[in-house]
């Protein structure tokens, strides 16, 4: 069969994956695959690593590149031709992500992702993400432009030595001016295999400022002390404030099935008081990997962002006051 039928999806082995059955890493690296399914990939002879196809309990080494062959669906056009740089010198380029792409290629999106617009962008580049944001978070995504400084960022990211601030816009008046929530996060295990659940799984912690109320909305600093999946949107939900537009972590996902299905009205989008998830990766500061200091990237809120502060009764003025001080 033609390998023009197939896009092939790239999974770099990091340092603390090192060594780990390929069953367990596939597992570990695709959101919505449990250990199972992973190894049903495995045995239909859709997963490469050293251009071969191994077997599930083969023993993957970090710095390897392992490969997924995934059937070339048909996809609508990246609405996309470029992103904006918010900073770039010769080891590291930075992007302001808009929502509603991915991060990278998966299996049903390959035009529509980060790194696919930024290899028609910088053709000469080879480009390696080294962190992620869901599809509808928008802000500052960092790559890397070669494999050894994505692995000395990997590392940076996975001892915590990157400070990710978050802003997001909360329904409600939220309460404290700061609080830290320390609350296990796993996967919810019902009918929608992505949605995590507080009180179950690994231990998170987040650590939540209030910028500034509205009418009913609230602004607010993210600073996440972990990096589980959806953690800042699902320890926001377990405290009762939901960020708005939240279609995975508002009335139990129910928006969430309808937009898969296609079958989301009107009525389910003003229910939930925005048009996407309220999520802006807003400031990035971490140890230059090459340059003894440090390094803060920031990336402005995006005009949707805007919009609901406005709607929210929060003046344009107040807008500014607060990023002034932020930055």
């Amino acid at each position: 069969m033609s390998d023009s039928l197939f896009v092939e999806v790239p999974f770099e082995v990091q340092k603390p994956q090192d060594n780990l059955r390929l069953d367990l890493f596939l597992a570990s690296r695709l959101k919505r695959y449990s250990r199972v399914q992973a190894q049903n990939l495995i045995r239909e002879g859709r997963v490469f690593v050293r251009e071969r196809a191994p077997k599930a309990s083969f023993r993957v080494r970090a710095g390897e590149i392992v490969l997924i062959r995934y059937p070339r669906q048909i996809e609508a056009e990246c609405p996309f031709e470029e992103l904006g740089v918010l900073y770039q010198d010769e080891d590291l380029l930075a992007v302001n992500k808009p929502a509603g792409i991915l991060s990278h290629p998966t299996d049903k999106s390959v035009k529509n992702t980060v790194t696919e617009i930024l290899k028609r962008q910088f053709p000469a580049l080879k480009l390696h993400p080294v962190h992620r944001l869901d599809r509808e978070t928008s802000g500052v995504l960092l790559l890397a432009k070669s494999r050894e400084m994505a692995r000395i960022l990997c590392e940076t990211f996975s001892a915590r030595r990157a400070i990710k601030e978050y802003h997001a816009i909360v329904i409600g008046q939220f309460p404290w001016k700061m609080k830290i929530v320390e609350i296990p996060i796993g996967r919810e295990g019902l009918n929608i295999y992505s949605r995590q659940a507080a009180g179950l799984g690994v231990w998170a912690k987040t650590e939540l400022r209030r910028l500034c109320l509205g009418k009913n909305f609230s602004l607010l600093a993210a600073f996440p002390k972990t990096g589980r999946l959806h953690q800042i949107r699902v320890h926001l939900a377990y405290l009762g404030y939901p960020i708005a537009g939240d279609k995975l972590y508002i009335n139990n996902g129910t928006a969430y099935l309808k937009a898969v299905e296609k079958t989301i009205s009107d009525s389910d989008l003003k229910e939930l008081q925005a048009p996407r998830q309220m999520l802006h990766a807003f400031k990035l500061t971490l140890p230059h990997p090459r340059k003894d200091k440090p390094l803060q990237i920031c990336a402005d809120w995006p005009k949707d962002f805007k919009a609901v502060l406005n709607s929210a009764r929060i003046s344009e003025t107040i807008q500014e006051s607060v990023k002034a001080l932020l930055k």
